[in-house]
């Protein structure tokens, strides 16, 4: 359009009023929250080995610990991996070196040295899947840390070795 029309007329902006100065939060200390997560699942381990030395039925001690255990790794599987790296590779990966872990230990038979070759063949199924989901966690957290910002608040996942 030959002559372009006049400007529209912006009407002033209202006049800001000032701002309160937010109440400065204090950083969460991660260290304590961390301690004190590992101190409440070695009280529960605790709990279920003194379940296990006063039970005289060894069955429904088995099946606690199994349950518990279950839920604690359940949990930490599932919450502490960011939801875009849940990619069924890793999913299926860890399952089968957890279940063939597992299978190993039954077959070991709770004994100090394994004494037959199915004990000796569960013991070796346990270590070369304990290697294995070492291995997985290691490149897991590598994978993570690429997706870490600065900003993000520290980790003390060794203090859960404590249990």
């Amino acid at each position: 359009m030959w002559p372009p029309p006049p400007p529209k007329e912006v009407p002033a902006a209202p006049v800001a009023k000032p701002v309160a100065a937010k109440p400065v939060t204090p950083e969460p200390n991660y260290f304590n929250e961390t301690l004190k997560d590992s101190l409440l699942y070695t009280t529960g381990l605790g709990s279920l080995v003194g379940l296990g030395m006063v039970s005289p039925n060894q069955s429904i001690t088995t099946m606690t610990t199994i349950f518990g255990l279950s839920g604690i790794v359940g949990y930490h599987t599932v919450w502490g991996v960011t939801p875009a790296l849940h990619s069924p590779l890793m999913s299926v990966t860890n399952a089968i070196s957890g279940i063939t872990a597992v299978g190993g230990l039954l077959l070991m038979g709770g004994g100090l040295y394994p004494t037959t070759v199915s004990q000796g063949l569960g013991a070796a199924a346990a270590f070369i899947s304990t290697i294995n989901i070492c291995g997985g966690f290691l490149v897991t957290k590598r994978m993570l840390d690429m997706f870490r910002r600065p900003t993000d608040p520290p980790e003390y996942n060794y203090l859960y070795g404590i249990p």
